[in-house]
């Protein structure tokens, strides 16, 4: 008998009892075909995250390779998976680059709600070209949330995941964030999906724990 053989048959094979689906972009991004995975469950594989490049969806511009794109499973419909934006970030390596001796990084960090509801948390980094003192930096992360919630709020969540990963929003930042210091590089590192208007009133809808509902036996 060869050594590790199971006695009673053949092993089941797991892949044959998985299906392939398609993926599909989010709305933000044309809701074309994305990925193809292999899945056990349909039902299992919703709220699945899935990463990619902006390459991977855009196939534009080669540095989109440097952005990656967050996208979770929202709905499975024969055979097709259709998805929404979850959030984006910097590769390792292409933040890693950014990183200059005799310059200073600024971070700021805040939670953002858009027009439709969809509340994320934004972080914005930014890199002079010289070292600054504590008043300007102060002064970036003001401007910054200056535009930022002026900006985001009147935005629906596909328009947002578009200025975010394609870099418009933080221009914005940038050309009046110069007046204050000159930057060498202004971006939103990251953005995460913290909450949808459905996953809100899911919540809301659940029983507060602790609080029971009894009838007044003296009624």
């Amino acid at each position: 008998m060869v050594k590790g053989a199971k006695k009673g048959g053949r092993v089941r094979d797991k892949w044959r009892d998985k299906q392939w689906v398609v993926v599909n972009s989010p709305s933000a991004f044309g809701g074309g075909p994305l990925n193809y995975i292999p899945i056990t469950d349909p039902s299992m594989a919703i709220d699945r995250v899935i990463e990619n490049t902006m390459f991977d969806i855009m196939k534009q511009d080669p540095t989109q390779h440097q952005i990656k794109v967050f996208v979770q499973i929202n709905k499975i419909t024969d055979g097709v998976a259709s998805t929404i934006f979850k959030g984006h970030e910097y590769a390792k390596e292409f933040l890693r680059s950014l990183v200059r001796r005799g310059s200073t990084k600024i971070l700021y960090i805040h939670e953002y709600t858009t027009l439709d509801g969809h509340t994320f948390r934004v972080v914005f980094i930014c890199f002079t070209q010289k070292r600054i003192n504590s008043s300007k930096k102060h002064g970036i992360r003001m401007v910054a949330h200056q535009i930022l919630s002026e900006k985001i709020p009147k935005m629906t969540v596909d328009q947002f995941a578009q200025e975010v990963t394609m870099g418009k929003l933080a221009a914005e930042v940038l050309t009046t964030a110069n007046k204050i210091t000159i930057l060498r590089h202004s971006g939103i590192e990251k953005t995460k999906l913290l909450s949808t208007p459905e996953s809100r009133a899911i919540e809301e809808a659940k029983p507060v724990e602790g609080v029971q509902m009894t009838v007044d036996e003296h009624q």
